[in-house]
């Protein structure tokens, strides 16, 4: 139903979506479409998060195909990542996605730029206080968008370096500077 009226056509709808959920193999225990419906946000939640995970491991074998390996790891998306930074001729780098010198958001902001050329760094900010690091954090985000990728982390996962959100942020702009090769 595109556009449900009532609580039953939505209910008909989340159903549907929490079947094809369990058709793609997510765990979904204890999870029903009343649930969507009523708008649970813990359970809301899990089925999102497994939905992308799903698009980011895409991504990821996508990647792994364009590079010539059956897979892509961590090391990988690293050692790519610095590559590419180094070759712009920028003196940024991680060291992982752990690395607590991400939170200013500068070398993600350098790895835009080398593949895509698309930073004012007249915008870019030192990054060295809360602030500064949110308004470079918004602005690689905003950048990656612009050029194509599929973001799910929020500025506040850069500045904190969540590594699993980061991932997903290097991932997706490592596909988009694929593309095409």
């Amino acid at each position: 139903n595109k556009k449900p009226t009532n609580r039953f056509k939505k209910l008909e709808n989340c159903n549907y979506a929490v079947d094809l959920g369990k058709q793609m193999k997510f765990s979904l225990v204890g999870i029903g479409g009343t649930d969507l419906v009523d708008g649970n946000q813990t359970l809301t939640l899990a089925l999102v998060w497994q939905l992308m995970r799903l698009h980011v491991l895409t991504i990821l074998k996508e990647v792994a195909g364009k590079i010539g390996k059956k897979e892509v790891g961590e090391a990988d998306m690293v050692n790519w990542s610095n590559q590419q930074v180094r070759d712009a001729g920028k003196s940024t780098s991680m060291d992982g996605f752990k690395d607590s010198s991400l939170s200013n958001s500068l070398f993600f902001l350098d790895l835009l730029s080398a593949i895509r050329n698309c930073v004012d760094y007249d915008l870019v900010t030192a990054g060295d206080n809360a602030e500064d690091a949110m308004l470079n954090a918004k602005y690689a985000i905003s950048l990656a968008r612009k050029i194509g990728c599929c973001i799910f982390l929020l500025p506040e996962d850069i500045i904190e370096v969540k590594p699993k959100m980061i991932l997903t942020f290097v991932g997706t702009i490592m596909a988009v500077a694929l593309q095409g090769q």
